[in-house]
């Protein structure tokens, strides 16, 4: 078995904590702001925060790959950022962290589609547990009015796609780029659009809203945070270790997210622990050896 050092299992968890509060950030940034107004000022930051490292390491940049750059921009950080605010207007912040987590399943199911990924049986077995996990998270979950906030966790399952189909990217196409480059030029491409979209809303005219200060910070350190920093230390850790053990973090995330949507008051039913439940063993079963190929293993 692999030994992974103290600093890998530190940036593991810090990692969870950090996407972990990605979602109270985004649900703090919606008391004065708008769901797409905290979209766009997320990519906005993210790419003012990155154009200095963007700069510095152009000259690196391959021309045959940017069109990739921009797919994994769009994909892992612009299409999410409007799928998760939109979507946490109606549902609470733990139960949008532990939808998340469904990222691995999506991952496993484009990546034997259209990028050649090899087929198991466990993985297939897998998703079928983690998606009914989903499904009764969201069908018991009820809106004000009494209805299932199913259609509203559907921008949800896109954005978990949307960053299957980034990782899957990167796997195959840009599984040598620099992690700050791989950021910089993914928000570079969709961070121009985001600035243009962002002034032709109504943004400017919240400050002096009563929680205006709050959301923009939130908003800021979600940016900051949750987008640059985590991106950034996410590719770094595979880079140091593998696949598998970076696989963990969506283990850690929804658990920090749960924890966080609790003390801040959110409500905890039974129905959730055993959605959760669901799509947790699900993810274990799509990451777990074959038996006949550990015996193989073990026997070498």
């Amino acid at each position: 078995m692999q030994k992974y050092s103290t600093a890998n299992w530190l940036l593991l968890i810090i990692l969870s904590l950090i996407w972990g509060f990605s979602f109270i950030f985004m649900k703090y940034g919606l008391k004065t702001f708008s769901w797409d107004e905290v979209a766009a000022i997320r990519i906005s930051f993210s790419f003012i925060a990155t154009l200095p490292i963007l700069i510095f390491y152009f000259k690196q940049i391959k021309k045959s790959e940017i069109k990739y750059y921009c797919m994994v921009g769009f994909f892992g950080s612009g299409l999410p950022a409007f799928c998760f605010t939109f979507s946490q207007i109606h549902i609470e912040s733990g139960i949008a962290g532990v939808l998340n987590s469904l990222t691995p399943v999506f991952t496993f199911v484009l990546g034997v589609l259209f990028f050649t990924m090899k087929f198991e049986k466990n993985k297939l077995y897998g998703l079928i547990v983690a998606l009914t996990g989903a499904i009764i998270l969201v069908y018991f979950d009820k809106a004000p009015g009494g209805e299932s906030n199913l259609l509203y966790a559907l921008p949800l399952f896109v954005a978990t796609m949307s960053y299957a189909t980034s990782a899957n990217l990167v796997k195959r196409y840009l599984q040598t780029a620099h992690p700050l480059t791989l950021g910089a030029v993914g928000f570079s491409f969709i961070g121009i659009p985001a600035i243009i979209y962002l002034f032709t809303t109504d943004f400017l005219q919240h400050s002096h809203d009563e929680y205006f200060t709050i959301s923009l910070s939130s908003i800021l350190a979600l940016s900051f945070f949750g987008t640059v920093i985590a991106s950034i230390g996410y590719y770094t850790l595979i880079q140091r270790t593998d696949a598998i053990f970076g696989s963990l973090v969506t283990y850690l995330i929804p658990i920090v997210a749960i924890l966080i949507g609790f003390i801040d008051g959110e409500k905890l039913f039974f129905y959730h622990l055993i959605g959760m439940l669901f799509i947790l063993a699900g993810i274990y079963i799509i990451n777990a050896k074959p038996k006949v190929q550990a015996s193989e293993n073990a026997t070498k």
